[in-house]
């Protein structure tokens, strides 16, 4: 073998032993290929569907897909990750969303890496730090919104040292085409922006002009792959019909809940569990600053690093609490338009990979420590870092795994059906809408569908068309139509009424009963209802033929009879699906 390769290995060793922890995650999801345990909010629910139907109809240029809402323009349906959409196209669903969240992790790892290697210059820490990030439970259908923001860092931190500069800008371009500009790409071109300022008012622009072609190659990225977006919200060209979001009403939050939530934990969309991460660099922080000046100048660069990433996610939290309060939330509804619509608060979606930068800082700068205090001999405060550090990282390490979809998914690998986390197959039961298929033998496209019980997408899934649906951006007209259709069940409860018809981004059959807080419902679930009333004959007009309800309706229902008595099921799927036909 090779001497000089065998010399790669060996430098590199932390770094591949820490790729073959990410890739046992990918092992376990490939053995259970459909039985993969998903977060399904805002994935199997909405994006999953977006990449389906983008995938069915790519290249056709078509203006609306028919099999949602009765026709929703493809602005309707958001791709966060545009380029996945060709593995959708390429592979079965579920397939395509495991290799999706497979090379998302490899990146997010690889990019962590590669930061705190450069950071800290040690690959064991770096290994760390990237087996963490690449750990955590980051939905994986925004692509490398969140998961390849370090590699993007990276890429960008080559372009300011004009080192590797073709091969960084690839990066950059490729960033561009699986991310977002709506979610996170606004963000890293307005503080790309504001450093660049920074540069010129310092007059050190020229020296870094790579860093400004590198903005400039992600801004035309985003562009090309969102132009249709970006002509609708600003009202040229293209489809510009009023959107549901004109409807939406915002509402503010507590300000120290909100400061707490970011600072803290992070959201649903941005499970980064870093409560333990900032602890430890807070403490770390005080103390650093009483020894700054006894540190040597490589630490204190380090420490300066570990200052401005602390109070970059101390501004994210703050200005993320400050945009949701009941101030702001009130004048974004009185100015409407665009400043009622852009999320600027997502700027903390940078914070992400930042907590596990500034852990890796800490790490480091502990393992200094310790070799520092026993070269002076003084063992038991040595001893005393030692075990602090190694508390911090255990733990932050057990939340991370106890968080992971891997942890979830090894479960299932080992305990099967008796796990009760919902899979990909319970969420879209296939297996229930092929005997429905066999039973109704009718061609999907001549009629429409209404869901009960149950999310819309897994008719979507199996290629019924449907009035209902999950979309952030579809017609006002159809949110105002497809509310006659729930009217009476809104007038019961004010805060479903509030839901549909301030927010209305799940355009579902909604009923005073259940309420908007779940919209799944197992087999034997033995649901009664007092009272249920949904319009039918407007269903009808709007081309309606069956409910698919997880749920058994009341008997008097007006407007239904069941197509057949009992419901459709199989021994191990999760729902029960009744199926009714308007009449």
């Amino acid at each position: 073998m090779d001497k000089g390769f065998i010399e790669t290995i060996k430098k590199n060793i932390f770094g591949i032993l820490g790729l073959g922890i990410v890739l046992i995650a990918g092992v376990v999801y490939l053995i259970l290929q459909d039985n993969i345990v998903v977060n399904y909010h805002d994935q199997l629910d909405g994006e999953v569907i977006g990449y389906l139907l983008h995938a069915k109809y790519l290249f056709q240029g078509v203006k609306e897909y028919p099999e949602m809402m009765n026709g929703i323009s493809p602005n309707g349906l958001f791709m966060p990750a545009p380029l996945t959409v060709f593995l959708y196209k390429l592979f079965a669903p579920y397939m395509a969303f495991i290799i999706n969240a497979i090379f998302c992790m490899i990146c997010g790892y690889v990019g962590m890496y590669l930061c705190v290697k450069q950071i800290t210059g040690y690959g064991s820490i770096a290994a760390i730090a990237g087996v963490l990030f690449a750990y955590l439970p980051l939905l994986s259908v925004y692509g490398l919104s969140q998961y390849g923001l370090p590699l993007l860092f990276y890429a960008f931190f080559l372009l300011y040292k004009k080192e590797h500069v073709w091969s960084s800008l690839l990066l950059v371009a490729f960033y561009g085409a699986m991310s977002s500009l709506v979610l996170v790409g606004y963000a890293i071109l307005f503080f790309g922006a504001l450093f660049y300022l920074y540069l010129i008012i310092r007059k050190t622009w020229k020296e870094h002009i790579w860093l400004a072609i590198g903005g400039l190659l992600l801004a035309c990225v985003y562009m090309a792959v969102n132009y249709e977006l970006v002509l609708q919200i600003l009202g040229f060209g293209g489809e510009t019909y009023p959107s549901h979001k004109e409807a939406i009403v915002r509402y503010g939050q507590d300000f120290w809940n909100s400061f707490k939530t970011i600072f803290v934990r992070g959201t649903v969309h941005t499970p980064t569990h870093q409560f333990i991460i900032v602890i430890y660099a807070t403490i770390m922080g005080i103390l650093s600053i009483f020894t700054l000046k006894k540190v040597p100048q490589s630490i204190k660069h380090e420490l300066y690093t570990f200052y401005l990433f602390y109070i970059l996610n101390l501004f994210f939290a703050l200005f993320y609490a400050c945009y949701q309060s009941p101030f702001v939330a009130d004048l974004r509804n009185r100015l409407g338009g665009v400043f009622k619509e852009f999320q600027a608060d997502r700027l903390f979606w940078l914070s992400v990979p930042l907590w596990y930068l500034i852990f890796a800082i800490c790490l480091h700068i502990s393992w200094e420590a310790v070799k520092y205090l026993w070269s002076r001999h003084r063992y038991v405060i040595c001893t005393g870092v030692l075990i602090c550090s190694s508390v911090f990282l255990l733990g932050s390490a057990a939340v991370v795994f106890y968080y992971s979809d891997f942890n979830k998914n090894l479960h299932r690998l080992k305990a099967g059906e008796q796990y009760e986390r919902v899979t990909w197959k319970d969420y879209y039961a296939p297996d229930v809408f092929a005997q429905i298929d066999e039973y109704i033998k009718e061609d999907k496209s001549s009629f429409r569908t209404l869901s009960f019980g149950m999310y819309p997408a897994a008719a979507l899934y199996n290629g019924y068309y449907c009035l209902d649906g999950y979309s952030n951006n579809y017609s006002l007209d159809y949110m105002k139509k497809f509310r006659h259709i729930i009217a009476e069940e809104l007038e019961k409860d004010k805060a479903l009424r509030k839901y549909y018809d301030e927010w209305g981004c799940r355009c579902y059959l909604l009923s005073e009963e259940l309420g908007s807080n779940r919209f799944m419902y197992p087999k034997d679930n033995g649901i009664t209802f007092r009272s249920l009333s949904f319009d039918f004959e407007e269903a009808k007009q709007m081309g309606a033929r069956y409910v698919f309800s997880a749920i058994k309706l009341p008997e008097d229902m007006a407007g239904v009879r069941p197509l057949r008595e009992e419901a459709f099921r199989t021994d191990t799927s999760y729902y029960e699906i009744y199926v009714y036909e308007i009449v």
